[in-house]
């Protein structure tokens, strides 16, 4: 039986794609950029300028601050609008509305309240800044849950980097055969897990093909019927 449960936060836990998609519409509407392109289009384009600059921060190439601010540049780049703030305050719009709009999946409360009383010890593993995600778990309402709380941003490597794995497990004194981790994307979340014999589960929340043939669930409430 495991005694350690981790979870990744982003898409696991916490619906932050929501919230995404509620802040940049409030951005999309406030500077009218109705007047070049649609909203999907848009969505679509800063959802592309933050996988590529977060790719800079999370390699630690650049600060959790400047990779915000260059989403915003090339944002407006992008649609040739000025700036009429500086960066960092437009961003603070889009952050305010997407702060707003956090919230956690509906089986994620309970699930976790139950493995608390069976007596499972649980943790989260992210990819971020530490200092956001306990803000997002403390709003949400799940931060007494865990014991532990990490994200790369305390350490020199990321998800997937087996490393993080290694560096948390060294950190708390963690057997690796009494975890398991959950989360929603394969290649960071199960795989290097795998790779180091520690078990990992893929929560597949929107039914994707199953092209690495890995253990897999569609709902976090299916976690209460597995023996751990």
């Amino acid at each position: 039986m495991k005694k350690w449960i981790f979870f990744d936060l982003d898409i696991t836990l916490i619906d932050v794609k929501k919230a995404q998609y509620a802040a940049i519409e409030e951005l999309y509407n406030l500077y009218k950029f109705n007047k070049k392109t649609d909203l999907a289009s848009f969505t679509k384009k800063w959802d592309d300028l933050t996988d590529y600059h977060y790719a800079f921060y999370t390699r630690k190439e650049i600060s959790y601050e400047e990779q915000r601010n260059r989403r915003i540049i090339d944002l407006f780049k992008e649609y040739d609008m000025p700036l009429d703030k500086t960066p960092k305050e437009i961003y603070a719009i889009y952050l305010k509305s997407f702060e707003d709009n956090w919230c956690i999946f509906d089986d994620v409360y309970d699930v976790l309240e139950k493995l608390h009383n069976k007596g499972y010890k649980m943790g989260v593993i992210s990819n971020g800044d530490w200092g956001q995600q306990i803000d997002k778990l403390s709003r949400t309402g799940i931060l007494n849950f865990f014991e532990v709380v990490t994200t790369s941003s305390e350490y020199n490597c990321s998800k997937p980097d087996p490393k993080l794995y290694e560096s948390i497990i060294k950190r708390f004194n963690i057997n690796k055969n009494e975890m398991i981790m959950i989360g929603d994307q394969v290649e960071k979340d199960v795989l290097p897990c795998q790779s180091m014999g520690i078990d990992a589960i893929w929560l597949n929340r929107k039914n994707k093909e199953n092209i690495n043939n890995v253990k897999e669930i569609y709902s976090l409430s299916e976690l209460l019927d597995l023996e751990l």
